[in-house]
């Protein structure tokens, strides 16, 4: 982006214009306005520019008037002000201010005037160097937006020919048990890419607060089963156990415990709670999921035997907060907590070296859990 260089010299006297463009005009793209009057029409049609020099004593306007409007036509204009030995304690008072960049008494040396020119230039240059940092920074951002969220649309089309697909395939009469297990794989796993797809919208709206949530009720204990199914094979290699209960009593498996929010979200919150519990916990220990209502609350509590690292505990629902694991984003508890601020709710983490409990309150459903 091309940088303005251009300096204005405003001073009611002409015979110190004349001296300067003399002393300046073959260094400098440089001009000259006698007085404010005269120096508010140059900024309206010259502006544009980069340093602006006023005189502190002129007619009709002082030099900090003057220099303030110069700001306030072009704020990246750097001002400099020249003034007599008797104005010093009013230039101070400006600089102070924040209203000028540097002051210079008069008579003042040409390489004294230069070396402070060529320091106003430089100020101006590395700020509009910054705020066009900022200007890329910020396109950059909306483009790579832009581009995500083109992706999630068309991710949907073929996601929706790999869904349909199986359900074609398993009315031929030709399939064994098998080979229709095969196909459900491949509907469940397209369904669950279609889920992820579409959370990673919501999510995307939550941060920027423009996610509407759309309640119904949501049972929790069929949720937590089917985490429970998705980790057996961890559980049996590691000797874990799952512990489900529905107010310190084991849960039935036609137990309900009722939500008011979204099932996909509410999936995704306790599927990365789950998860970093199973991660967390010691073999051969249990993973405790307690699910009791307090008032209109509906609290879920998941507990492990593992404790969360120090170097971790105060940033634990922070975006990208991760310490020990290989493959960890630090995304997990920081969309679990999207995910319940969204719902109403809010999310919790106690740890000590006993273990951890992570609690979540979401809004009850005016519907009574059923105990086991």
């Amino acid at each position: 982006m091309p940088q303005c260089a251009k300096i204005l010299f405003v001073d009611d006297d002409q015979t110190v214009l004349d001296a300067l463009r003399r002393g300046l005009c073959r260094r400098y793209d440089m001009a000259t306005a006698a007085g404010p009057a005269a120096g508010l029409a140059a900024l309206q049609e010259n502006g544009p520019f980069a340093v602006v020099v006023s005189d502190l004593r002129m007619p009709g306007m002082d030099g900090v008037s003057f220099l303030k409007a110069a700001k306030e036509s072009c704020p990246a204009t750097v001002p400099l002000m020249l003034t007599g030995h008797g104005d010093l304690t009013a230039a101070m008072a400006a600089v102070n201010e924040g209203h000028i960049f540097r002051f210079l008494t008069k008579p003042c040396p040409m390489p004294t005037l230069c070396l402070a020119l060529d320091a106003a230039l430089e100020q101006y240059r590395l700020a509009a160097a910054e705020k066009e940092l900022v200007r890329v920074t910020l396109e950059n951002a909306r483009l790579k937006e832009d581009v995500e969220r083109i992706m999630r649309h068309d991710l949907k089309s073929p996601l929706t020919t790999i869904i349909s697909l199986p359900q074609v395939l398993r009315l031929a009469e030709n399939l064994d048990d098998d080979q229709r297990e095969m196909l459900s794989l491949i509907e469940d796993a397209g369904y669950m890419v279609l889920s992820m797809v579409n959370l990673s919208t919501a999510l995307f709206k939550m941060e920027r607060g423009q996610f509407v949530l759309e309640p119904v009720d949501v049972n929790l204990v069929p949720i937590v089963r089917k985490l429970e199914s998705v980790h057996a094979d961890t559980a049996r290699c590691r000797g874990l156990t799952f512990s489900v209960t529905l107010d310190g009593r084991p849960a039935a498996p036609e137990a309900f415990f009722l939500v008011r929010g979204e099932e996909l979200l509410c999936y995704s919150m306790l599927a990365n709670l789950v998860a970093n519990a199973v991660e967390a916990s010691p073999d051969g220990a249990t993973v405790a999921i307690d699910m009791r209502r307090e008032g209109a609350c509906a609290v879920a509590a998941i507990a492990n035997k593992g404790a969360v690292p120090e170097s971790v505990r105060e940033r634990f629902f922070e975006k990208y907060a991760t310490a020990g694991k290989a493959r960890g984003t630090g995304l997990g508890t920081y969309s679990a907590r999207l995910i319940a601020l969204s719902h109403g709710g809010d999310i919790a983490m106690a740890t000590d070296d006993a273990g951890t409990v992570v609690t979540v309150r979401l809004p009850a459903s005016p519907a009574a859990a059923i105990p086991a």
